[in-house]
This record gives C-alpha cells, sequence and structure tokens, in this order.
C-alpha cells in the first residue's frame, strides 16, 4: 500500500520594508522660478537737441564704470549760444524801448493836466463874453488829442509787457537748448554701448549711448500659479474674487524672503534680494506669474574669481520663501499613494489608510487629516501592496534626514 502524502505546513513570509516615524516639522513654503538680470535703472541717452558732436569723454567705452556728475559728451552749442544771445539782446532792447515809453506817458500825462486847468480858464472866459468859442473848442480838440496819445501810449507798454513775456520763453528755451547740449552722467553708471563719434552729426532724437546703474539689479522671475499657493497667507486659491492673482493682492507677498542663484559647473552663488512687486498679468501660455525681486548694490557684493556681478541677461533661479507657520505632519512624497499611506501597525502587519494632503515642497507632503506624529510610515514601494500582509521593518534614517532636509528647504550651497 502507498503511504498517505506529507504534510507541509505552510508558514507566513514577512516582506522586508523601510519605515520611518512621522513626525511633526516645520516645514519652509518655498518656490524656485527663473529670469534674466536687468539694472533697477539704465540711462538712455538721447539727443534732445541736433548737432554736431564737439567732445566725448575718455569714459564713454562699454564697460566703463562712470561717476555720477561726470560729463560724458558735448554738442556744439554755438547756435544755442546765438539764440540765447539774440533772446537777451531782444529783452535789452524792449527795457529800453519800455523805459522811454513810460517816461514820454508821464511827459503826456502832465501836459493833459495843464491842458485841463487851459480849457477850465477858457470856459470862464467865454461865459464872461470875453472869448470867443472857436478858441474854446481848439483847445478842447487838443485836448482829445492827447488823450489819444495818451492811451496810444498805455497801449504800446501793455504790448510791450506781452512781448517781453515771448521773449522770456524765448530765453527759458535757449537756455534749456544750451544744458541739453551737455550730457551728465545721473547716476553712478556702467556704459553699456556707444553708437556716435566725435564730430558725428547727431539728430534730434537720436541714441547716443547707454548705461546701466550699479545701485540695484532686477530680476522678473517665472513662477507656475500652483506653486505660490502655499506662500499665499491664509489662501486656499491662487485667484481672488476678480479673477487676479491672489499673490498680488495680499501685503505678505512682498514680505516673503527671496534668494537669488547662479548656478556654474563648479558652485553655487548666492544673494539675498527682496521682493519689490508683481506682475499684473498672467502669461497665457505658461500661465505662469512674473514676481520681481531686486539685489541690491551688485557690484560691491562682487569678489573677483568667486562673486561676478549681476551683469544684464544673467541668466538666474530664484527662490521665495515664507517663514514656517505650524508643524505639520510632514512625509516624503514617495511614501503617497494615490491619496493613501502605508502604516506598519503594533503587529508588523501593514495598514493602508487615505490621509488629506494640505500642500505639497519639493520632496515633501504636509498631511492635514488621517495622519499622526508617532505613527510607523512605511517609505518602501511594495507591489502588490495587500492590507495585513506581515512586514519586516528597517529604519530608514537616510530618508527621515533627507525628508528634514526637504521641509526646511536646505538646498545648494553660497559662496
Amino acid at each position: 500500500m502507498k503511504s498517505p502524502p506529507e504534510k507541509v505546513e505552510i508558514t507566513e513570509r514577512a516582506v522586508k520594508v523601510r519605515v520611518i516615524e512621522a513626525l511633526n516639522l516645520p516645514i519652509v513654503p518655498r518656490a524656485v522660478g527663473y529670469g534674466t538680470t536687468r539694472p533697477g535703472r539704465s540711462w538712455e541717452a538721447v539727443a534732445e537737441v541736433a548737432g554736431q558732436v564737439a567732445w566725448v569723454s575718455e569714459e564713454l567705452k562699454s564697460g566703463k564704470f562712470v561717476q555720477q556728475g561726470a560729463e560724458m559728451l558735448r554738442i556744439d552749442d554755438a547756435s544755442y549760444r546765438l539764440a540765447l544771445t539774440q533772446a537777451e539782446t531782444q529783452l535789452n532792447t524792449l527795457a529800453v524801448k519800455d523805459k522811454t515809453t513810460h517816461a514820454s506817458l508821464a511827459l503826456e500825462e502832465r501836459s493833459q493836466s495843464l491842458l485841463r486847468k487851459d480849457i477850465e480858464r477858457k470856459r470862464k472866459l467865454k461865459q464872461q463874453g470875453t472869448l470867443s468859442a472857436s478858441i474854446l473848442e481848439e483847445a478842447e480838440r487838443s485836448l482829445l488829442k492827447g488823450e489819444v496819445l495818451v492811451q496810444n501810449l498805455k497801449n504800446a507798454i501793455a504790448l510791450n509787457e506781452a512781448e517781453r513775456e515771448v521773449l522770456n520763453t524765448q530765453r527759458a528755451n535757449a537756455e534749456l537748448d544750451l544744458r541739453r547740449t551737455r550730457f551728465v552722467a545721473p547716476f553712478d553708471v556702467r556704459i553699456t554701448e556707444r553708437k556716435v563719434n566725435q564730430a558725428q552729426y547727431a539728430n534730434k532724437g537720436q541714441l547716443l549711448f547707454s548705461a546701466d546703474g550699479l545701485a540695484a539689479v532686477e530680476i522678473e522671475a517665472r513662477f507656475p500659479i500652483g506653486k505660490l499657493r502655499p506662500l499665499i497667507a491664509d489662501k486656499t486659491s491662487t485667484e481672488d474674487e476678480a479673477g487676479r492673482p491672489a499673490v498680488a493682492q495680499v501685503p505678505g507677498a512682498l514680505k516673503l524672503d527671496a534668494r537669488v542663484r547662479l548656478r556654474t559647473a563648479t558652485h553655487t552663488i548666492e544673494w539675498d534680494a527682496r521682493v519689490d512687486r508683481v506682475a499684473g498679468v498672467i502669461d497665457p501660455q505658461s500661465q505662469t506669474l512674473g514676481v520681481v525681486v531686486v539685489v541690491g548694490n551688485p557690484y560691491e557684493q562682487a569678489r573677483p574669481g568667486q562673486r561676478p556681478p549681476l551683469v544684464r541677461n544673467t541668466f538666474v533661479e530664484v527662490e521665495l520663501r515664507k517663514r514656517p507657520k505650524g508643524r505639520p505632519v510632514v512625509v516624503p512624497i514617495s511614501a503617497l499613494h494615490d491619496g493613501k499611506v502605508y502604516l506598519l501597525d503594533r503587529d508588523n502587519r501593514l495598514e493602508i489608510r487615505p490621509v488629506q494632503t494640505a500642500f505639497i515642497q519639493d520632496g515633501a507632503a504636509a498631511i492635514g487629516k488621517g495622519l499622526e506624529a508617532g505613527e510607523t510610515l512605511v517609505v518602501s514601494d511594495l507591489v502588490p501592496a495587500a492590507a495585513g500582509m506581515l512586514l519586516s521593518p528597517e529604519v530608514d534614517e537616510k530618508a527621515m534626514q533627507r525628508l528634514k532636509r526637504e521641509a526646511s528647504g536646505q538646498k545648494g550651497g553660497r559662496q
């Protein structure tokens, strides 16, 4: 007879997994965008008067640094000096004319006063019958002629006053044109382009040279709208009721910490910056919003061989940060599986639990509901994952340290 088959006991095998403890961590909301640098102020020297270029400074060369108040270029001012001299001469002539007219008016008014007294005497004599009417009429005609002359002199004085206003305006224009022949640096600048040489003729409205200011550099970095949501205080939407970007309406948007980074093949260079303003429109193609940050005194911060100055059109990375508020439960984003997390229960078995994510920052996710600090989180990717399966846990210290760095935003280096 055949012996019955041997009974084989089936033992459950535990699956090795990496685990970490769910912790309350201060997570730093941050967003990274990119843009190119431009000077906070620039100077485009445009000719406001026409003429031949009479003098050009030796400092007017691309790349040269020029201090505020330095004269850079002069246009021949001979014709404008002549115009000023002509206006002043006409004003002097008018002053003499006005003086003589006032003197003539004074004499004529005195003569009129004497004529009036003479007419009064003749009227009395006529009443007495000792003077003919024709003599009295002749005296009255002389008085009327004098009054016409007085009025003409007063009109001449009024016309002189109007002419003086015109000549004063002409003189002011001549003085203004004369000042416009000189080009003086309005602030500390670095010359970027020169388009004219000495003895060339400059037309009115022609660009002669351009320069960039040294005091500050601006970067308009573009950010995806969704990335800015964690930075907007007490907001759950990136738009207000009018459909405008909410970040532009929140006063705290201008109080965010900002850093500018230039990444090279060997190292990363950082500059502290401040948020100056938010763009008024969203780019329709990329659905990004521009945030303008300012770096102060970029040339003073430059160090040869270590930190270059931020010159125009340098492509840089801009990071916006907000100070952490509260200490939510934070997990690696890789530990989220379609809105669920894998947990290790007290019996070393797998529990699959749905959670609600508040927001995601880089590789870290802040959990709003469904997970408490102190619970054991499975960070391994289980395929397949079945609730209740036996697990063999191993604490992943590297994953924990990486999560803390992600939450605090510690990335890159500073030079």
